[in-house]
């Protein structure tokens, strides 16, 4: 039943002379606990674009285009919250990071950073349909936010030349710690993976948990950088999230400037950003002294992956 709606709405939203691989899509990357989700959050509600939500990833996770339609009619009767646990947002029209329709695309095997690279033989057409229903939906681009992406930048550039990544950087040591964080709370398990995983992930095994989350941020940062220089050298730009906090309307502002080429935004709708008291830490303080000595003692390898508050402009770096 759903594969036959999604036809009808794709049939009557794909008219003739649509080219879906002309369809412009956001794609936010960053590697785990970077603050990917509030600046998603924030990204979709200041600029009023459209996103995958829980109830597509719940519902519709082979046919998500199925929410498109609902989520429209639903704009201006509820609001994007800045709550979430560990990536997680509750409430069936909030942004989602969509793991099962990725899943549905792009399959979710390990290590990611070699058999998660590209999107499943015979996918190709339905992501690019789906993108497309959104933008006619919306009339404005669809937001994607996943960390698996992080290693399919070069797919996801060849399909789609219209699109645009947003890189969401953290400071290396307060996103390992966080990322630490999550494998206590969330995996019960200091050893497991909360997502991704980077080709050399069973070297990185071998290491002590707290070495462990700085390596993978490494690797993550490591792989982007390289894959975003070499596939989308004119379509990216950088934020950091300790400036997002700082000033979200200035950050977005710069933003819109960047993705100026890809859609034509109106000015972003002016942000509130609410503090949260911080959890309290639940790894052991020997964890995060040995992680933060890790860095230390590597500086000159993490030195572009540490927040410089002295730099003259961290708002947002496009390339």
């Amino acid at each position: 039943m759903q594969r036959q709606a999604e036809g009808e709405l794709f049939a009557c939203l794909l008219k003739s002379g649509i080219v879906p691989s002309d369809t412009p899509v956001i794609f936010i990357l960053g590697s785990p606990r970077t603050g990917s989700t509030p600046f998603y959050q924030g990204v979709v509600r200041s600029l009023g674009l459209p996103y995958l939500s829980n109830l597509a990833n719940s519902l519709f996770p082979r046919h998500p285009a199925l929410a498109a339609p609902i989520l429209r009619a639903a704009q201006g009767r509820f609001e994007i919250e800045f709550t979430s646990a560990y990536g997680k947002t509750n409430g069936a029209f909030q942004p989602s990071e969509a793991s099962a329709v990725m899943r549905h695309w792009f399959g979710g095997e390990h290590p990611s950073q070699e058999k998660s690279t590209g999107i499943l033989a015979g996918e190709e057409g339905h992501f690019l349909r789906t993108a497309t229903a959104y933008f006619r939906v919306f009339g404005a681009p669809l937001v994607i936010k996943n960390a698996w992406n992080c290693f399919r930048i070069a797919s996801l550039a060849r399909l789609l030349p219209q699109a645009f990544f947003i890189w969401i950087r953290r400071d290396l040591v307060q996103s390992a710690l966080s990322d630490l964080a999550a494998r206590y709370v969330v995996q019960r398990d200091p050893q497991a993976w909360n997502s991704a995983t980077p080709a050399n992930v069973e070297a990185l095994r071998k290491l002590p948990p707290w070495a462990q989350v700085v390596e993978n941020q490494y690797e993550f940062a490591r792989a982007m950088s390289a894959a975003l220089g070499q596939h989308a050298r004119r379509r990216h730009a950088e934020v950091w999230y300790e400036d997002f906090l700082t000033d979200p309307n200035m950050t977005l502002t710069c933003l819109t400037q960047a993705m100026r080429e890809v859609h034509g935004f109106n000015p972003p709708a002016p942000l509130v950003l609410t503090r949260t008291a911080r959890s309290p830490r639940p790894y052991p303080d020997s964890d995060e002294a040995n992680l933060r000595r890790h860095v230390a003692e590597h500086a000159d390898r993490f030195a572009t992956l540490r927040y410089l508050t002295d730099s003259a402009s961290r708002h947002t770096d496009a390339a």
